[in-house]
């Protein structure tokens, strides 16, 4: 049964059978929230399509087969978002198809440079661990030009068993851990595609040349998924939220997302959002507006606007996400008109244009509306003590308050190391809205932070992410409230992430690649290594890895033999 399966894969109609599984894999992993075990297996079927291909003379040929599979089953996962966005169904598949297009041919560059350069390492580790750096490197790179960050990048943004290291290797150590499990598998699935009947013969126990070499790869291929497991085991533990009765060492904080209601058809004006703000007062400190509430046309509409807002919001802050044109030429008014979209930080202390922040959009989603080269501020927000709790106790500064340090983020835009990111949006469909959520939520685990998501599409989700907390609150329209809990006092120093960045997460990866080699030079692992190939002989799958078999697997990657079945393994 297995030669047959083999035989079908790799002799009679491989191009056919590695083309469907792209397109449906890819279907499946490639939409607006990528999944970590679709995306995995999908980069295991390119890797080793890829090195079936590498060197034959129809290597263009089945490139560009893949291409287009992949191309139509990421096309096909975005079909939805897409159509919501546009008025016409084939324009939407035409934009969605161009960018995934592009897209492909920017995630194929890892592959092609594991091929490449495989072999020029001496070491079997290093051999196996390229494609993982090469992986992490190509997103990292790409969502740094890239003008929509990440979304649009092939990387897990749900839950998967590595997101505990976003504070200490951010998203590049989850694109290695995705790339590293598909080499891994690739290899094993490789080794199973070149099996033969002679699988169950005795292993000869002799060392020959070729066979240290098999030996080394087996037990890097061992390492390595012990690595990844053991990397899996602590997102095994639930992180728990903080308490909020209780004031020691956490301070209780109400949060609030102003979502009024309005008929079908209608949009909320600013007497709508101020209204709802002021029913949320009561219950909230910190209450945001979503992106592009209201609209201004001057900075005197803005100002009169905001001084209207701070009449009765008693001591909480509101953070008004507005959108404003405003002439190209101040000198010129009637000329052109620019617009953009900013966020402030509105509260009742203030005289009037003494918003406490006034941030605008930096990195934007496709559209006209204007950058900002300004980064967003911090703000320390002084935060009473609660109704249940006396001024001494809450704290014994003169004002008896703790300070609440807040920052705005408009897109995927953050801060370094705020207690709590306010972060307004506006989509146009719920996977699309859930896709950026998770984006968000992803940052501000990146840098230790809390984010309050404000969503006003109509099926826009809202929520609390960040501090063990993931919850969506809101589907839509309609205000919510939720009581949070900030450390106290809070540790504003940034993240390990924070502090390295991408470059030093990219030398802690060339470092595990080039130092996991180190091992096999230690005298001491010869024994255990003896003692336990024994036992991995029983299984079949393993014993394909095993050094000893009568036809060693060598290497004719780039050795044209007659029919499919050339060697997978490097």
């Amino acid at each position: 049964m297995g030669d047959t399966i083999r035989s079908l894969i790799l002799d009679k109609n491989p191009t056919l059978i590695f083309g469907v599984t792209e397109f449906l894999l890819a279907s499946l992993s490639l939409g607006p929230t990528p999944a970590f075990v679709p995306l995995v297996l999908l980069l295991t079927i390119i890797r080793i399509h890829g090195l079936r291909i590498a060197c034959r003379s129809t290597r263009v040929l089945e490139l560009m087969c893949s291409w287009v599979a992949v191309t139509a089953g990421a096309s096909l996962a975005h079909y939805s978002s897409a159509t919501n966005a546009l008025s016409s169904s084939s324009q939407a598949f035409a934009a969605v198809a161009v960018m995934s297009a592009i897209t492909y041919v920017l995630a194929i560059l890892p592959f092609y440079v594991d091929i490449r350069l495989n072999r020029k390492f001496q070491s079997i580790w290093s051999q196996i661990t390229l494609f993982p750096v090469a992986w992490a490197t190509t997103w990292a790179i790409v969502s740094h030009i890239s003008p929509v960050g990440r979304l649009l990048n092939w990387s897990p943004v749900s839950p998967d068993p590595f997101h505990w290291l976003l504070p200490y290797t951010g998203p590049m150590g989850i694109d290695w851990a995705v790339g590293a499990c598909a080499a891994l598998c690739s290899e094993v699935a490789a080794a199973w595609l070149m099996g033969t009947d002679s699988d169950d013969q005795l292993v000869n126990l002799s060392t020959s040349p070729g066979e240290a070499q098999s030996n080394r790869r087996s037990w890097s291929l061992l390492t390595l998924g012990t690595f990844l497991v053991a990397l899996s085991i602590p997102s095994l533990h639930v992180s728990l939220p903080a308490r909020i009765d209780t004031i020691v060492d956490s301070s209780p904080l109400g949060v609030a997302c102003a979502l009024p209601s309005v008929r079908k058809g209608q949009h909320a004006t600013l007497g709508d959002f101020i209204t709802e703000t002021k029913k949320l007062t009561s219950q909230a400190k910190v209450i945001l507006w979503p992106e592009s509430a209201v609209v201004f046309n001057s900075r005197e509409e803005r100002e009169a606007a905001f001084e209207l807002l701070r009449k009765d919001i008693q001591k909480s802050v509101v953070g008004v996400a507005f959108e404003e044109s405003l002439p190209e030429d101040p000198s010129n008014p009637g000329e052109s008109r620019m617009r953009r979209n900013g966020l402030a930080l509105v509260n009742s202390g203030q005289a009037k244009g003494e918003e406490v922040v006034q941030y605008y959009k930096r990195n934007l989603n496709p559209s006209q509306l204007m950058p900002s080269i300004e980064p967003p501020a911090i703000y320390n927000f002084e935060l009473g003590p609660p109704k249940w709790a006396t001024n001494s106790e809450w704290s014994s500064t003169p004002n008896h308050t703790r300070p609440v340090t807040i920052t705005s983020s408009i897109c995927l835009d953050f801060a370094f190391s705020p207690a709590l990111i306010l972060a307004p949006a506006r989509t146009w469909d719920p996977t699309v809205s859930l896709a950026m959520w998770e984006q968000a939520k992803s940052r501000a685990n990146e840098i230790g932070s809390m984010v309050l998501w404000c969503d006003g599409g109509a099926t826009g989700v809202s929520g609390i992410g960040g501090g063990g907390i993931s919850e969506i609150m809101q589907l839509g329209t309609g205000s919510w409230t939720r009581t949070i809990s900030l450390q106290f006092p809070f540790d504003q120093r940034r993240t390990i992430y924070a502090v390295i960045g991408d470059f030093g997460v990219f030398m802690l990866l060339v470092a595990i690649m080039g130092g996991g080699s180190v091992a096999w030079h230690l005298p001491a692992l010869s024994g255990s290594l003896s003692r336990s190939r024994s036992v991995l002989q029983a299984v079949p799958l393993f014993r394909r890895l095993l050094p000893g078999r009568q036809r060693d697997q060598e290497n004719l990657i780039d050795v044209t033999v007659p029919g499919e079945r050339q060697s997978l393994l490097h």
